[in-house]
C-alpha cells in the first residue's frame, strides 16, 4: 500500500523549513512566502484526505503532487533572493517525483 503517512511527513518536513524562513527572508517576499506556505499547507491537507480504499485515489494523489509541483516553481522564483528557498524548492519538488512514481508501488 502507498505509504501516505510517510509521504505526507516529508512534505511537513520540507513546510516546517519554509515556515521557519519567512522570519529571515528579505521582507518584499515574507508575504509572498506566507501564502505559499498556506497554498502547500492546504494541499497537504487534501493530500492527507485521500484514502488509498478510494476507487479514484490515485487520480487524486496525482493531481494533488501536481499542484505541489507547481507550487515548487513559484517557490523557486524566490531562490535568487533567498537561495536557502530555491533548495527547499528542489527538494519539493523531488519529494513530489518520488511519490508520484511510487503511486503505483
Amino acid at each position: 500500500m502507498f505509504p501516505m503517512k510517510n509521504l505526507i511527513g516529508r512534505f511537513e518536513e520540507i513546510l516546517a523549513e519554509l515556515d521557519a524562513l519567512v522570519g529571515e527572508c528579505p521582507e518584499a517576499i515574507a508575504d509572498d512566502l506566507e501564502d505559499l506556505n498556506a497554498e502547500l499547507e492546504d494541499a497537504l491537507m487534501l493530500l492527507g484526505e485521500i484514502r488509498p480504499d478510494a476507487d479514484d485515489w490515485r487520480d487524486d494523489a496525482q493531481g494533488t503532487l501536481e499542484d505541489i509541483r507547481a507550487l515548487a516553481d513559484d517557490y523557486r522564483a524566490f531562490a535568487g533572493q533567498m537561495p536557502a528557498i530555491g533548495e527547499l524548492a528542489h527538494r519539493l519538488e523531488l519529494a513530489a517525483d518520488m511519490a508520484t512514481e511510487n503511486l503505483d508501488a
